[in-house]
């Protein structure tokens, strides 16, 4: 599914050379679900850029479904990412002038299917998330954790082969937390491979394979 060889990512600022990523490998299989945990400023969103195509290594490789996805140009990893990609973020990333139902569409319309085709699609995720009866509210009228299981729906629409989860619990109390991490799991046993990068041991102990950030430098989770 996805390779990481001897990935670093180096960053210039105001205050000098930042190394974020250090000498990275990482292999995800097709199916698998892998966890990585770190505390603030380990290197985990550089990582997940980098995964998700939004950011390219400075040195090392990155192969996305065999090809060569680290230094694709802006319209080439925006097409990969739309088919192979599928994003939850902790800050739901939702469009506020559109509807539950238009926000789980918007992957398919990108990818050009027809009008019917892609509403009856955003419809059944949306009933699968028990959202259906929301489909016509806009994100300011929905709480967070039903912010969050939107754009869970979002992703079991396009049916994605890779799901990148950005700290998706961040925002959540215990209860919706536990509900999304319940999606995750469900459309891992699918057949999506799912990442997910977080700071919370509770989340992280759910994926089979756990890795733990520090330094910009990824290991084996102990224990």
């Amino acid at each position: 599914m996805l390779e990481l060889v001897h990935v670093s990512k180096t960053y210039q600022s105001a205050g000098g050379r930042v190394e974020a990523l250090r000498d990275v490998s990482l292999r995800l299989a097709s199916g698998e679900f892998v966890s990585i945990i770190g505390p603030s400023g380990s290197g985990k969103t550089t990582l997940m850029n980098i995964l998700g195509c939004l950011d390219s290594p400075s040195q090392g490789e990155y192969r996305l479904m065999g090809r060569q996805a680290g230094g694709l140009d802006p319209n080439q990893a925006a097409r990969l990412r739309n088919q192979a990609i599928g994003f939850i973020f902790q800050s739901f990333n939702l469009a506020p002038a559109l509807t539950a139902l238009e926000n789980v569409e918007l992957p398919l319309a990108f990818r050009g299917q027809r009008r019917a085709i892609r509403r009856q699609a955003a419809l059944e995720a949306l009933t699968q998330v028990g959202l259906a009866d929301r489909a016509g509210h806009r994100p300011s009228e929905l709480s967070g954790g039903q912010q969050q299981r939107v754009a869970a729906a979002r992703v079991i629409a396009a049916k994605p082969p890779l799901i990148l989860a950005d700290e998706p619990t961040g925002s959540l109390d215990r209860e919706a937390g536990d509900q999304l991490m319940a999606l995750l799991r469900r459309m891992n046993r699918q057949g999506c491979a799912v990442a997910l990068i977080t700071h919370d041991p509770r989340a992280a102990a759910q994926a089979p394979r756990r890795l733990r950030m520090e330094d910009g430098r990824l290991f084996p989770l102990e224990g």
